[in-house]
């Protein structure tokens, strides 16, 4: 059977977990998001008063003091401002039962939530009467959820616009953040930590890593794909994990995803899989169908499960997606 190449138009309609990326390579983003952010540390400055920062939707002043955060998206933005350890008052929820693993933000965000945090609105619908109401500081989310209604969240407060997997870095946007609110010392300690703890890992688990190929895939009814930039796969990437023929073929820049039925001759090179499955039943499919339990990764144990939780996050959500690559790489 020949491998079906789906470009995203086609698949769209059809892919509850599918993720719209740029078209420009993994390279191309990378280079302009470091120009991006090299051009914001050059661009900022702060007063007394305020600290204005150069995002991708122009400049920002943030007030230097800040009693009140709220972010829009739920996860990378979230992350950062639970990481620096800003006062966030509100933020989004996930329906209830669409995701049966626990967040990686879970316990920090059961902190905030006792010091006033509250969930104002539901993942993917914003609501600008339940952010107006919330009084922030400061707003904060991804670009593309900003810049639609870019005039009214500018009409309640200041709105710093980040990126997201295929416009820039965690690292990018926390350096960002920190240089708006005055954590840069905090910033720096949560990337150095980072770094320390990929180090360890691909020092410990060096001959897995380089004797093995590793794939993160996301599994649905519909098709299987996988993703070079979502946080899971970076960190493979960081750790020189040696990828699997699928997985190279997405870092090379293609945009290739799988049927069903396709699922030995896309993945059957694989010895390790990080399966990325957001519902409890459709994992439950997943297990129970035939030609999975085929696939060598699967047959020999080397396979753990996580979800769309981590396909963007920060400091925080890059620990907790350690901990589950290092889950697989135990099983070895």
């Amino acid at each position: 059977m020949k491998k079906s190449i789906f470009y995203l138009p086609a698949i769209l309609a059809t892919a509850s977990l599918a993720i719209i990326s740029c078209s420009s390579s993994p390279e191309d983003s990378a280079e302009s998001s470091a120009e991006s952010a090299s051009a914001n540390a050059d661009q900022s400055t702060s007063s007394g008063d305020a600290r204005t920062v150069n995002t991708v939707l122009g400049e920002v002043t943030v007030p230097a003091d800040i009693d009140s955060v709220v972010v829009l998206e739920g996860r990378r933005d979230l992350d950062i401002v639970l990481s620096l350890g800003l006062p966030l008052t509100g933020m989004p929820y996930e329906e209830a039962g669409s995701l049966d693993l626990e967040s990686p933000l879970a316990d920090e965000l059961a902190e905030a939530k006792e010091s006033g945090a509250e969930e104002l609105f539901l993942a993917d619908e914003i609501n600008v009467e339940s952010i107006a109401a919330a009084k922030p500081d400061l707003i904060i989310s991804r670009v593309d959820d900003v810049e639609p209604i870019q005039d009214k969240l500018e009409a309640i407060a200041p709105v710093l616009a980040i990126g997201d997997q295929s416009t820039s870095t965690w690292q990018e946007d926390l350096q960002l953040v920190a240089e708006a609110t005055g954590t840069e010392e905090r910033a720096a300690e949560l990337i150095d930590d980072y770094e320390s703890q990929v180090a360890e890992l691909s020092e410990e688990y060096a001959d897995v890593l380089a004797e093995n190929s590793f794939v993160p895939l996301s599994y649905n009814e519909e098709q299987i794909e996988t993703r070079p930039n979502r946080l899971l796969s970076t960190i493979l990437r960081d750790l020189g994990a040696k990828s699997s023929d699928a997985f190279q073929a997405a870092i090379d820049g293609e945009e290739v995803a799988y049927s069903p039925e396709q699922t030995l001759e896309g993945f059957e090179d694989a010895d390790g899989i990080i399966a990325l499955v957001n519902d409890p039943q459709v994992w439950e499919d997943v297990q129970n169908d035939a030609l999975f339990n085929k696939l060598p990764a699967v047959q020999n144990g080397h396979i753990v499960r996580s979800d769309k939780q981590t396909h963007e996050g920060g400091p925080l959500t890059a620990t907790h997606s350690l901990k589950v690559i290092e889950e697989l790489l135990k099983t070895f």
